[in-house]
């Protein structure tokens, strides 16, 4: 398992007061837990700014670019001439991030055409989209991919809990696993935000120069729309769900050709979409 380099603290031990039956004159015992980090960013498109996300300040590198690429803000990792990262403060003495992306001309033209701010809750893919257009954009129809197996889908679910480092300290953090056409594990990203921990994975994929067709990605959440217009825009093949997707998920999959796949706990892999099921197909 590969690692991106750029990371900060992701958790920490916080105190806790323990809830005993005890009268209220009495000292409750207290404790302590892990908890995972989250905190601002603001996103910085040479110097204009875009987005502010809450994050889990790991692997910020492959995140921002990860983003700036599933936004259509750049196709190639060429086209990000620097990324600078500073370290401040925000009010009431909050730690954040703020991260500028320089990107080449041809492309900072594009960005101006069509720029506007974003605000990211940490559950949150769309925030600050202004019409349907832009909430639903046009993207292109992915080509065929190769099938994956049902004994390689339950093997994923069996064992994505020893990648997640963070969820098994915390237990309150999102993983996306990329898997190779071979069905093996490449690196596990882990983010407070679903939408965040793809991005990672992207990012670094981007990094690395892996072509994501035929690839599939793992993700302990439900599959919403924000994910499958992040898979598709980037030419990701499968996406895994532990947990089962929205309808609209269902639908933009379905039109452009991502195999969407659940997989339950007990039961055997459900497949909701696939590369060869495009919109036009009879529904089942």
């Amino acid at each position: 398992m590969q690692q991106s380099p750029l990371s900060f603290i992701s958790h920490r031990r916080h105190e806790y007061e323990r809830c005993d039956s005890l009268p209220k004159d009495i000292l409750q015992p207290s404790g302590s837990a892990e908890l995972v980090e989250e905190i601002p960013l603001a996103i910085s498109i040479n110097e204009i700014a875009y987005a502010v996300m809450m994050v889990t300040p790991v692997h910020l590198d492959a995140f921002v670019i990860g983003f700036a690429r599933s936004e259509g803000i750049i196709e190639q990792l060429s086209e990000i001439r620097d990324i600078d990262i500073q370290l401040t403060k925000t009010s009431p003495d909050l730690e954040s991030v703020a991260i500028n992306v320089d990107i080449s001309p041809r492309r900072f033209a594009q960005f101006k055409q069509k720029k506007q701010t974003h605000l990211g809750a940490t559950g949150c893919g769309l925030c600050g989209v202004e019409s349907l257009a832009q909430a639903i954009p046009i993207l292109s129809i992915l080509p065929p991919s190769q099938p994956i197996e049902e004994a390689t889908l339950v093997s994923l679910r069996q064992h994505l809990g020893k990648y997640q480092i963070l969820g098994n300290k915390t237990g309150a953090v999102h993983a996306a696993q990329l898997i190779s056409p071979q069905g093996k594990p490449i690196f596990c990203m882990e983010d407070i935000g679903r939408h965040n921990a793809l991005d990672k994975v992207i990012g670094y994929a981007l990094q690395q120069g892996i072509n994501l067709h035929n690839h599939s990605v793992l993700m302990t959440s439900r599959c919403s729309t924000e994910l499958v217009q992040k898979a598709v825009r980037v030419g990701l093949s499968r996406l895994v769900h532990l947990a089962s997707p929205s309808t609209l998920a269902v639908k933009l999959a379905k039109h452009y050709g991502l195999t969407l796949i659940h997989l339950p706990k007990q039961d055997a892999p459900r497949v909701f979409a696939s590369s060869t099921q495009l919109e036009g197909a009879d529904d089942e």
